[in-house]
């Protein structure tokens, strides 16, 4: 019985050696002499080992392990979740709310989905979640993170974070809810004139949903835009083009990818469809930016199109194939790299520096200056992994005691309570200092003690404009939150600041490039990545 096992396991793995063509032919020795060190070592696990092991469990970790070394977003999906991988795309779900990689082995938070369980506690992109309810994660499989992070609404789980930066790991509290879909959660008018639209992600509908929104700014006086990619934490590659193709006039290239093979290496370029209105663009990123949001922001700089401002983006450019397999596995296997118009490679280079560096957080000292790109007009573009920030600008950095009543959910819950006693409030209404002393004792008798002083340190505006966020947005939802926290919102506040510019960039530099191109008669076939998929998951 042994033997014959032994000898159906080796036909299989010559079998499938064969047919992923990895060339038998030229290192048959060393490639049969590997696969029979193989079989023997599963074997005697299989009769010696300590404990009884299912040898289909067995090599099937094999092959998990064997995609682990490969890069983090190569994963063999089973039946389950191959199915939540298409509800993430269509539907909605009971989650916390994040996309997310296994990086080395550590299940890495992209970014927190908007109006989501963690985007409302406060987890950021590149957090690093080590414990699951008082579980080791480290090494957990993307099988493990779905089954542990989704489930029914109202459940709640546990998790403990290791922060860049930050010396004493976090623990967080969730209660799992729906995760929404929808890929514009609002829009609204800056200014008179600035239209401002906010994009999450890139699933089934979100170029219809895009289209509407600003059609719909435009109605309302809208003659400039600023979209904001801040995390936008990617998803369907197709609607990531479709909303770079409404913003390029044709010809131009919003992208290109590179591998091993022929189908592997293509452009594609700006279609001939129907374009939004041509309009002053600024783009905001920043950390929690990747993947599908990187090709709309490359796209957009490289042709000179819009600003681009904020921080540096995640850099997440791998191409998915998404290959199906017999009974019901899913292999997502990375085939390519994404490319901006310039050249410039969209992922970092975490394989060969490390994940501190996958993560944005270069600590070496050694590092080499990054290499130089062009945009069309010549402007010079920062390359080495994700997309470089025209002008950047960070976000407001608040003390500890902030983030503590953050962490804690404290403005969240003080928010509630808040709405609930004045329910009459009008729109317009401020957060004065009785009130900060009110919100200071509410988060005392919830167990979080903080310095009034302290806490409004150098930014009181800031702290009393996120209170009020949060009230708002108890009482009149989202969009009006939306609205009353731009006033302090640092990356919106520069891109009105810079308007201007977007407007010079347009008219002197982006439309006589057109101008140019099209008296040249020089226009690129139209292409597309049809055969390849991108995705991310989330939970």
């Amino acid at each position: 019985m042994r033997q014959t096992f032994r000898w159906v396991l080796t036909v299989v793995l010559v079998a499938l050696f064969a047919i992923v063509g990895i060339g038998i032919g030229s290192n048959l020795t060393t490639h049969f002499r590997n696969l029979f060190v193989y079989n023997e070592v599963l074997t005697i696990v299989q009769h010696r080992y300590v404990e009884k092991q299912d040898p289909s469990d067995l090599i099937m970790s094999s092959i998990q392990g064997m995609l682990r070394t490969l890069d983090p977003h190569s994963h063999l999906l089973n039946e389950l979740l191959s199915k939540q991988m298409r509800e993430d795309q269509k539907g909605s779900f009971y989650g916390i709310g994040i996309q997310f990689d296994i990086i080395n082995g550590i299940l890495t938070v992209i970014s927190p989905i908007e109006d989501t369980p963690a985007s409302k506690v406060g987890l950021l992109a590149g957090d690093r979640i080590v414990e699951i309810d008082g579980e080791d994660a480290r090494g957990i499989t993307t099988v493990d993170v779905i089954r542990k992070l989704k489930g029914p609404k109202g459940t709640k789980v546990v998790i403990t974070v290791q922060r860049e930066g930050v010396s004493e790991h976090m623990t967080f509290t969730l209660k799992r809810d729906k995760i929404p879909t929808t890929s514009v959660p609002y829009y609204f008018m800056l200014n008179d004139t600035i239209g401002y639209l906010r994009l999450t992600r890139f699933a089934e509908t979100t170029a219809s949903e895009m289209n509407t929104a600003i059609h719909d700014l435009k109605n309302d006086g809208m003659q400039e835009l600023v979209l904001d990619l801040r995390y936008n934490g990617g998803g369907l590659l197709t609607q990531a083009i479709a909303v770079s193709d409404m913003f390029l006039e044709s010809g131009l290239q919003i992208v290109s990818t590179k591998g091993r093979t022929a189908e592997s290496n293509q452009a594609v370029f700006a279609s001939k469809r129907t374009k939004l209105p041509r309009v002053p663009l600024i783009i905001l990123i920043d950390d929690g930016t990747a993947s599908g949001s990187e090709i709309v922001s490359g796209a957009v700089q490289d042709n000179d199109r819009g600003l681009v401002i904020g921080t540096t983006s995640f850099g997440k450019g791998l191409v998915q194939s998404v290959i199906q397999l017999p009974e019901n596995w899913t292999l997502v296997l990375t085939t390519a790299r994404y490319y901006t118009p310039s050249g410039r490679c969209i992922q970092k280079p975490y394989s060969e520096y490390g994940s501190s560096v996958y993560l944005g957080n270069e600590t070496d000292g050694n590092e080499k200056a990054p290499p130089v790109y062009h945009s069309r007009a010549g402007r010079e573009l920062t390359g080495g992994g994700g997309i470089h920030p025209d002008v950047v600008v960070e976000g407001t950095t608040l003390n500890k005691d902030f983030e503590t009543l953050i962490r804690k959910n404290i403005f969240t819950l003080f928010g509630l309570h808040y709405a609930a006693q004045h329910r009459d409030l009008e729109k317009d209404f401020e957060i004065t200092d009785e009130v900060v002393s009110e919100f200071i004792a509410f988060a005392a008798n919830n167990d979080v003690v903080v310095n009034k002083d302290e806490l409004m340190g150098d930014h009181p505006e800031f702290v009393k404009t996120y209170i009020r966020w949060r009230i708002v947005r108890s009482l009149w939802g989202n969009k009006e939150a939306a609205i009353a926290f731009s006033a302090v919102d640092e990356p919106i506040q520069k891109a009105i600041e810079l308007m201007p510019e977007a407007r010079k960039m347009l008219d002197d530099v982006y439309i006589p490039l057109l101008k140019e191109l099209q008296d040249q008669n020089s226009q690129p076939i139209e292409g597309s990545a049809s055969n390849q998929g991108s995705f991310d998951m989330a939970a």
